[in-house]
């Protein structure tokens, strides 16, 4: 009777110390809140310009926003119009415009309307990133500028 009773305190005690370490981990690892809007602000659009190596001199309008935050790694969809022509001014790392190519697609988003990439073949490709962090790149060319499409994550 005193070992079933030694054995069952055991377990309660193990029980216990698993239990309290799932909910201080789940507590610690403060994921983050969703968010998407046709109208980014200024504060989204300044992440977008330092996560995804945007030229901070590029004139640009945002067009769609989507943080993705609820979850171990982050992802951010982000659209929008460039006063440019030329590839070479969007991004601060000169390599990242040299892994493009034609025909590049890019994959919809359930229920994000204004991520309109459906049978639409961009100038792009997969930009790898320091830090384990990772973009796919369409860029469509207008007559007076450009409308650019980044998918942006973390593995």
């Amino acid at each position: 009777m005193k070992q079933k009773r030694i054995k069952n305190i055991k377990y309660l005690s193990l029980s216990a110390i698993a239990l309290l370490s799932v909910v201080l981990f789940f507590g610690c690892l403060g994921f983050g809140k969703d968010e998407e809007t046709i109208n980014p602000t200024l504060q989204q659009v300044s992440k977008c310009r330092e996560l995804m190596h945007l030229n901070p001199s590029l004139d640009i309008t945002p067009l769609g926003y989507k943080l993705l935050a609820s979850g171990i790694d982050d992802a951010i969809w982000f659209k929008f119009r460039a006063d440019t022509v030329s590839l070479n001014e969007i991004f601060n790392l000169s390599t990242i415009a040299k892994e493009f190519s034609e025909g590049f697609v890019l994959i919809p988003e359930k229920g994000l309307n204004w991520w309109d990439v459906v049978n639409k073949n961009f100038i792009g490709g997969q930009v790898s990133l320091p830090n384990s962090k990772f973009m796919n790149v369409g860029i469509e060319k207008e007559m007076d500028g450009l409308i650019i499409y980044i998918f942006w994550f973390e593995t």
